[in-house]
């Protein structure tokens, strides 16, 4: 798990836009104008490819492959569910997108945290 300023910042501000951009796009193309379980699955196709062209295209080169690939793809996948399936105006879409972000980014720290453990640091 990085902890320098520079990733970590990367991966906050990543987060934030993918899920802004993905429940944004999401809550415009589908906007609860299908039922819920159709409307999930559509908004997570799309928030998946938001997702894996912003990670891939732009933030990987800059911020290293697995730090974000796994945060961002579950923010894009949780943020076009959520703009998928609820009629939300387009601001709140956004709201709700920064908050998935930062939710997602706070699980997968605590996970990491939580499945690496306490290290031994070599004598």
């Amino acid at each position: 798990m990085e902890k320098r300023l520079y990733f970590v910042a990367g991966d906050v501000l990543s987060n934030i836009a993918v899920g802004i951009v993905s429940t944004g796009v999401a809550t415009l193309l589908i906007g609860g104008n299908l039922p819920m379980l159709p409307g999930m699955l559509a908004g997570m196709v799309v928030g998946m490819v938001i997702a894996m062209g912003m990670s891939m295209g732009l933030l990987a080169p800059r911020l290293g492959i697995m730090e974000i690939m796994m945060p961002c793809m579950l923010t894009g996948m949780f943020g076009g569910m959520w703009g998928g399936m609820h009629d939300l105006s387009f601001f709140a879409s956004l709201r709700w997108g920064t908050y998935t972000g930062m939710t997602v980014l706070v699980a997968v720290y605590l996970l990491n945290a939580a499945i690496g453990g306490r290290q031994k640091l070599p004598e």
